[in-house]
C-alpha cells in the first residue's frame, strides 16, 4: 500500500474496490477525456502511455486526456516517490491498470451521444482544514459539480471536484479503500440513482486534510478520530453540499478548448549526495530506544527529513543539465462552455490556487490536482517560512506556485479566445 513511509504491513482486506472513471466531452470539433483513477498517484511515463494507447483506440490526441489521481493513501503502489522509497512495483498491476482505464475511456467514447452538462462551485465548509495553521485556513470554500444530464432531464453522470487530502484513514489502516470520497460516491448515487456515474476529482489540496498535522501523521502518530466512521461523515456531507447546490448549476453550451504547455519550474538544491547521505545515516543513529514521548517523535521527523532530501538530492544529480537546474512538467486549461479546467501535475497548496481564481474572478473556474503526474508539493511562499513536512518533501521551492499562476494566466487567456469572439 502506497501513501505512509510509516505504515507497517501490507492491506489485509478490500473495504470498498478501486475504480477508473471516465468522462468524454465532445462538441463536434474537439474532444477531452477526463478519467479519475481511484489511486494515490500516476507518473507521468505511466500517464503518457495510457494517453498514447487512448489516442490509437479511440483518435482522441493525447494532449487532450487526462489521467486525475483521486490520491487516496490506502491503494497500491503506483509509482516511487520520497512518501514510498524502496517500495516494489508490481508491473502485472500497474499493465492491468493501464488497461482498466484505457476500456473505460473506450466505453465512455463508445457511448456518446447529445447530453446536456451543468456546472457550478457549490458552498461546501466543514470538511477540508488547512493543516500547516492555526486556525485551519485558507481551504477551498467550494466543490466544484459537472452534471451530465439526457435531454430529459435523467442524470446520467456526476463529477465532484474537491480539495483535500484523501487521507482519513491513516497509516494504521491496512484496508484497500478510496477513502471518504467512496461515502461521497455512494450518497450522491443513493440520491440520484444506482445508475448514475458518480466520480471524485481532488484539487490544489496540497496543505489541505481533514484536520491532522502531517508532521506526526508522517511518523505513525495517527488521531483517533481518523476511521472510517469519520470518512463516512465527511463524505455524506460533501455529497449533501453537491445535492444543495445542484438546483444553481447552470448549463453549458456544447464548446471545448483545451491548451497545454509545458512550464519549466525552478528546482531546491541540495548539498552533493554523499553529504546528504552522511546526514541521513546521522540522523538515523538518532532514533535509539531510549527515546520516547516528543523526543522520539522529533527523532522520527529528523531522520524522515534527511531520507526526503537524500532521495532529491539523488534525483537532482541525476538531471543532466547546467546549474540552475529546472524541473519541465505539463500544465493545461481546459474548457467546456463557460467552465474552465486548470490540470496540477502534483500537490500544490491551496493558496497558490485561490489566487489563480482570485485573479480571474469573472471566470469559473476549477483545478485537477495530481493529473498526468507526480511532482510532489508545490508551497506557496508563506508555508515556506514556516518549513513542516510538506516543504521539506517539496522538489521545489515558492517560486515553482508562481511560474504556475503565470503560466495559468497565459493559458487561461488563450483558451478563452473564442469564446470572446463569439460573444462578441
Amino acid at each position: 500500500m502506497a501513501g505512509f513511509d510509516a505504515r507497517k504491513g501490507l492491506s489485509t482486506t478490500v473495504h470498498d474496490d478501486l475504480h477508473a472513471r471516465s468522462l468524454v466531452f465532445d462538441d463536434g470539433r474537439v474532444q477531452v477525456v477526463l478519467v479519475s483513477v481511484e489511486v494515490i498517484a500516476v507518473s507521468a511515463e505511466f500517464a503518457l502511455r495510457v494517453r498514447r494507447r487512448v489516442e490509437e483506440e479511440t483518435g482522441i490526441p493525447a494532449a487532450q486526456v487526462f489521467l486525475c489521481a483521486t490520491h487516496t493513501h490506502c491503494g497500491p503502489v503506483t509509482m516511487n516517490h520520497f512518501f514510498n522509497q524502496g517500495q516494489s512495483l508490481d508491473e502485472v498491476y500497474l499493465a492491468s491498470l493501464g488497461d482498466a482505464i484505457v476500456a473505460a475511456v473506450r466505453e465512455a467514447h463508445a457511448e456518446r451521444k447529445p447530453r446536456t452538462l451543468k456546472t457550478g462551485l457549490v458552498p461546501c465548509d466543514g470538511i477540508a482544514k488547512n493543516r500547516r495553521t492555526g486556525d485551519g485556513l485558507p481551504v477551498d470554500p467550494c466543490a466544484g459539480v459537472l452534471l451530465v444530464e439526457e435531454v430529459d432531464g435523467r442524470a446520467v453522470a456526476l463529477a465532484v471536484n474537491y480539495a483535500c487530502h484523501t487521507t482519513v484513514l491513516g497509516p494504521n489502516t491496512l484496508s484497500v479503500t478510496q477513502d471518504f470520497p467512496f461515502y461521497t460516491l455512494a450518497r450522491l448515487k443513493e440520491a440520484l440513482g444506482v445508475d448514475v456515474e458518480a466520480m471524485y476529482f481532488n484539487g490544489a489540496e496540497g496543505d489541505l486534510s481533514i484536520g491532522h498535522k502531517s508532521d506526526l501523521s508522517a511518523v505513525g502518530i495517527v488521531d483517533d478520530f481518523r476511521t472510517f466512521e469519520t470518512a463516512r461523515r465527511l463524505g455524506e456531507r460533501l455529497a449533501d453540499a453537491v445535492l444543495l447546490g445542484m438546483p444553481r448549476l447552470t448549463e453549458e453550451v456544447a464548446e471545448i478548448a483545451v491548451l497545454g504547455r509545458v512550464v519549466s519550474l525552478p528546482l531546491k538544491s541540495y548539498e552533493m549526495l554523499p553529504v546528504m547521505t552522511a546526514a541521513r545515516e546521522e540522523m538515523r543513529l538518532q532514533v535509539t530506544p531510549d527515546l520516547a514521548g516528543k523526543e522520539m517523535v522529533a527523532a522520527k521527523q529528523r531522520y524522515l527529513f534527511a531520507r526526503i532530501e537524500e532521495y532529491y538530492a539523488k534525483l537532482y544529480e541525476e538531471l543532466n543539465e547546467p546549474e540552475p537546474k529546472h524541473l519541465r512538467v505539463e500544465c493545461s486549461a481546459i474548457r467546456l462552455g463557460s467552465l474552465f479546467l486548470l490540470t496540477l501535475p502534483g500537490e500544490v497548496f491551496v493558496r497558490i490556487a485561490l489566487e489563480m481564481r482570485a485573479a480571474a474572478p469573472s471566470l469559473k473556474m476549477l483545478f485537477l490536482g495530481l493529473t498526468n503526474d507526480y511532482i510532489g508539493y508545490v508551497p506557496d511562499e508563506f508555508a515556506t517560512a514556516g518549513a513542516g513536512y510538506e516543504v521539506v518533501a517539496s522538489r521545489v521551492p515558492w517560486q515553482a506556485g508562481v511560474a504556475f499562476q503565470t503560466a495559468a494566466a497565459e493559458l487561461l487567456d488563450s483558451v478563452q479566445v473564442g469564446r470572446k469572439v463569439a460573444a462578441e
